[in-house]
């Protein structure tokens, strides 16, 4: 039987009952208006041919030799990005510059799309499955969203550029992974132009907390978590 990772499959999600189960949760969690410009959000992007949904990882074409530690698709929303962002700047007490956004293991572009509307300069995101990388293109390319770009590499191999700002993760794999992408960044430290930050959501290993101070530590009414780091 093929091992998978514990939500690596995350295909449910696009079923009618779980949406429906969702917009419930909305209504209660953040009442009736939020809920409804959340639902004119995706009807806009349906329109558009935007495709954010999610996929079992474990049918796709990976790209590298760690294939295997990939876990699931989640696509980040708009709010909860900007909501994140406010919280860093929080912790931080100054105003984030607003760069170069890098999201690692970016899917279908979400937050690379959403990093772009939401200020910064430049989005790139570097993803292993070449169907989820293809998928972003599109998803770029429909919106008409500049200075957006979806990278099929492997997280361990990619060279940041000198001009990131913030690095962004939502549990997109295992602590296998994570310790060589740590390991990557940490010899590229002395080569950034500015100050990096690290958002680190729904963390499933420990590697930042145990070699970077944690500024802060969030849980979401959603029940998502986000760690927040300075390289």
């Amino acid at each position: 039987m093929r091992k998978t990772h514990t939500n690596a499959d995350m295909s449910h999600e696009n079923r009618l009952s779980y949406k429906i189960s969702i917009f419930f949760k909305s209504l209660r969690d953040n009442g009736i208006f939020p809920t409804i410009r959340k639902m004119g959000q995706r009807l806009y992007y349906k329109i558009k041919g935007v495709d954010f949904s999610t996929q079992n990882i474990y049918d796709l074409t990976r790209k590298g030799e760690y294939k295997e530690h990939g876990t699931a698709l989640v696509s980040t929303s708009i709010d909860f990005l900007s909501q994140l962002l406010d919280d860093l700047e929080r912790a931080i007490e100054k105003p984030l510059n607003k760069g170069l956004f890098v999201d690692f293991g970016s899917g279908k572009g979400a937050a690379i799309i959403h990093a772009k509307k939401l200020g910064f300069k430049r989005a790139i995101g570097v993803e292993f499955a070449k169907e989820l990388h293809e998928s972003a293109q599109k998803n770029i390319k429909a919106l008409g969203v500049d200075g957006v770009e979806s990278i099929y590499e492997d997280a361990t191999a990619y060279t940041l550029p000198k001009d990131t700002s913030l690095i962004y993760f939502f549990n997109p794999f295992d602590e296998v992974v994570m310790q060589k992408v740590f390991d990557n960044i940490m010899k590229q430290k002395d080569n950034f132009e500015n100050d990096v930050y690290v958002i680190y959501g729904n963390a499933s290993c420990t590697v930042w907390r145990d070699n970077i101070e944690l500024l802060d530590k969030i849980t979401y009414i959603s029940g998502a978590t986000a760690e927040f780091y300075k390289l």
